[in-house]
């Protein structure tokens, strides 16, 4: 009888992963296949391995976000201090997730390919064995997304390998870019049609649905209508396998981008009732908690996909300052504190903004107190919910409403431990109001990998590459807007106007959930924004609330970024073992 060990040996010979990886095996993994996969509970243990190669960014080790010019966390153990100077390459990949995504596709083909031997399984749930094996082809196409969007053209695997099958066999050249996106969005279509619309049972909460797989398409599809990989005729013409195949494409497609709208806009028409709201007692729209509470109330009607997190529970402790016996660490540039629009809808540099960059404000406002500094006045709910600055209070609602002391000599500040935000604020988005850190108790949360303003904004801005001017684009961006509190967008945008408007509100909506370093990169735009000095307050000065010199804006960390930084390098290990890939470019 053929072991199971012996069809994950070949195909991680498909992978050339090494023999530490091979050995480093799930506890079923010497079963049968028949073994394996009559047993119900097995077949279980099985398709929970599949999903536990998912990414959790609710780990603040694991999370893209310091790799982009949103952020900044301290500890000198976080991959992103590398990359952040330049001081990575093929030999030493900071978040290397080649051979763990490969082992995910490795494990959902095992799934597809043997489920339905289960009768057990059938006899139990009628139809279960046809449902599950749809979520692990919506999950294998989601693993080769993750490795398509960080590591650029890949190795599409068969489906089946056969037993026999030689070395020569099950090593393959890269496929190019657009073959990897047919072959995932087909793969999730296929996947699409056994999957409930919507998961109802709350017992099953967080697996693949419908609506996941269909949002899964329609982020790949954008992806592949921007700018680095639709029409990019500068920077990838030599980017070639060995017998000379182009792996992206030097022609514009402008049907991409209406692929990719009509993606987006069937996962909206899904969701008829809209954006998760919350209202307060006179029944106006609460701005703060609406955005506030879409990551802390679980399974919201924002949420298309999430799963549950033990993560968040180490993210809130690292946001949390000394004085709340946190970690004190996860910064946020000030590039992206002045990203924020103020309260009436205008970015801080527009005229009538009512933007004042010093001095100490003398009353209390909704959402801040006399003695704020004047920058972080009037500024849109969304800056309150995401962003912790000096004088500012602690986010649970059972904390004590004294202010956070961040200048150098305060209580959570520069002189007083290793562990400090470098840049004078910390993230509070994702946190909850409920979570009290000293006393250890926190609240069940989930991270959200797909949600209905990501899919508005996908729409918006595929739409406006491809109509422009349809009254769509505006619309769905305007209902962001509203949600978030700030007024629509003035009417009369350019298609380049509008464009920078969505990318801008892209920017703000999805901050820190791992959007922005791949946006710039699709866009091309991350020679400009994720290079050079990167600012914050200047945490070496100031001994009181009141002291100036603490608010000057203040270089923390100049970064390098160079063309070749567009993707991660592929492992050299698997460079050296598999003759027919090719590096990328510049590695």
């Amino acid at each position: 009888m053929k072991r199971i060990s012996i069809f994950l040996l070949l195909v991680i010979s498909a992978l050339s992963i090494s023999c530490d990886d091979f050995l480093d095996k799930q506890p079923d993994d010497m079963l049968t296949i028949d073994a394996v996969f009559t047993t119900r509970l097995e077949v279980e243990k099985y398709l929970a391995n599949v999903y536990s190669y998912l990414p959790d960014p609710a780990d603040p080790y694991a999370n893209f976000t310091p790799v982009s010019d949103e952020g900044d966390f301290v500890w000198t153990t976080i991959g992103a201090n590398s990359i952040n100077t330049g001081n990575w390459g093929p030999t030493s990949i900071p978040y290397d997730r080649y051979a763990h995504y490969y082992k995910g596709i490795r494990a959902a083909s095992v799934y597809i390919n043997s489920v339905e031997k289960c009768a057990e399984c059938e006899g139990v749930t009628a139809g279960i064995n046809i449902r599950t094996k749809a979520e692990a082809r919506a999950l294998r196409a989601y693993y080769y997304f993750l490795l398509l969007r960080q590591y650029g053209p890949i190795v599409l695997l068969p489906n089946i390998i056969p037993v026999d099958a030689s070395i020569s066999e099950t090593t393959k050249p890269r496929n190019s870019y657009d073959e990897c996106v047919k072959y995932i969005a087909d793969e999730l279509d296929l996947a699409a049609k056994d999957l409930p619309t919507v998961t109802q049972n709350v017992i099953d909460y967080g697996r693949v649905d419908k609506r996941a797989a269909m949002a899964i398409k329609a982020r790949v599809l954008l992806y592949a209508a921007s700018p680095l990989f639709n029409g990019n005729n500068q920077d990838y013409a030599s980017f070639k396998n060995t017998d000379g195949k182009a792996l992206i494409t030097n022609t514009y497609d402008a049907n991409k981008w209406k692929l990719a709208a009509d993606a987006a806009k069937a996962v909206i028409d899904l969701m008829p009732n809209g954006l998760y709201k919350k209202f307060d007692a006179t029944g106006a729209l609460d701005p703060f908690a609406s955005y506030r509470d879409v990551f802390i109330d679980r399974w919201n009607a924002d949420v298309i996909w999430g799963r549950p997190s033990s993560g968040t529970n180490n993210w809130t402790i690292h946001a949390a300052p000394r004085q709340m016996k946190g970690w004190n660490g996860l910064g946020v540039t000030q590039q992206m504190i002045d990203a924020y629009h103020m309260a009436n809808g205008k970015r801080i540099d527009e005229a009538g903004s009512g933007y004042v960059e010093t001095g100490l404000s003398t009353t209390d406002t909704k959402y801040t107190k006399a003695l704020d500094w004047n920058m972080y006045l009037n500024r849109e709910p969304r800056f309150y919910v995401s962003i912790l600055y000096n004088h500012d209070t602690w986010v649970f609602t059972g904390a004590s409403s004294t202010p956070i002391q961040l200048y150098a000599t305060g209580a959570s500040g520069k002189n007083g431990s290793h562990d400090h935000t470098e840049t004078g604020y910390l993230l509070t988005k994702f946190v909850s109001p409920n979570s009290d850190v000293p006393n250890n108790r926190y609240t069940t949360q989930s991270w959200i990998y797909f949600r209905l303003a990501e899919m508005y904004l996908n729409y918006a801005e595929a739409l406006n590459e491809y109509s422009p001017n349809n009254t769509d684009i505006a619309k769905y961006v305007n209902l962001v807007r509203e949600r978030a509190g700030i007024p629509a967008l003035p009417t009369g945008l350019t298609q380049a106007d509008m464009r920078e408007r969505i990318r801008h509100e892209r920017r703000i909506e999805l901050a820190f959930e791992e959007h922005r370093l791949f946006d710039v990169r699709r866009w091309k735009t991350a020679d400009n924004t994720q290079g050079g000095p990167m600012y914050g307050m200047n945490v070496s000065k100031g001994t009181s609330f009141t002291d100036t010199e603490f608010y000057q804006r203040a270089i923390f960390e100049t970064r390098v970024f160079e063309k070749k930084h567009y993707f991660w390098p592929i492992p050299q290990s698997e460079i050296d073992r598999n003759k027919q890939m090719v590096q990328n470019p510049g590695w």
